[in-house]
């Protein structure tokens, strides 16, 4: 049950985990379409091999703009604009992995809850390095590398919104 309960959380329109403050500030003022921009250029830069991080090139002055605008406007600490920061890519990536998925023929919901089912630990290794759980995990869900690599994006950005709110509501 509470593995359907973060499944659900995390797929949510606006789902943010912050204890305090507003974490959604930055992707808020960014808006939906630059949101999704950032996900599709995550997705095609890993499907090159490229540098998924690149993706921010596009809206990098957008993506400085709002994250003044929202340190301004809520006096954050310094470490709490990171982990908003590091949260906001996160959240578009999920965006650009969920549309690769659906083109991939794999269900997005169907993921978000076997990602939910495992353990703790393997949810937050997908943050740095994927436990060989989390592998386990990816592997089973797809069979062809492209689709894999788009799991892995997922769940990876699943673990980064599920966990990064933890770091910003300590700030």
């Amino acid at each position: 049950m509470k593995a359907l309960l973060i499944a659900a959380a995390l797929v949510a329109p606006g789902t943010a985990w912050a204890a305090s403050g507003d974490i959604g500030c930055i992707e808020a003022r960014l808006g939906a379409t630059a949101m999704q921009r950032i996900g599709d250029g995550v997705v095609a830069a890993a499907d090159k091999g490229g540098n998924p991080a690149s993706a921010l090139d596009t809206d990098r002055e957008a993506l400085i703009a709002a994250r003044a605008a929202c340190r301004t406007a809520g006096n954050w600490s310094p470490s709490a604009i990171q982990a908003a920061v590091s949260y906001t890519p996160a959240r578009a990536t999920r965006l650009g992995a969920e549309t690769a998925l659906r083109n991939d023929g794999l269900d997005p919901a169907r993921l978000a809850a076997a990602y939910a089912a495992l353990p703790t630990e393997d949810r937050k290794s997908l943050i740095e390095k994927a436990s060989s759980g989390a592998i386990a995990a990816v592997t089973n869900a797809a069979g062809q590398p492209r689709a894999r690599r788009h799991v892995l994006l997922y769940f990876s950005a699943l673990a980064a919104i599920e966990f990064y709110p933890a770091e910003f509501a300590a700030a």
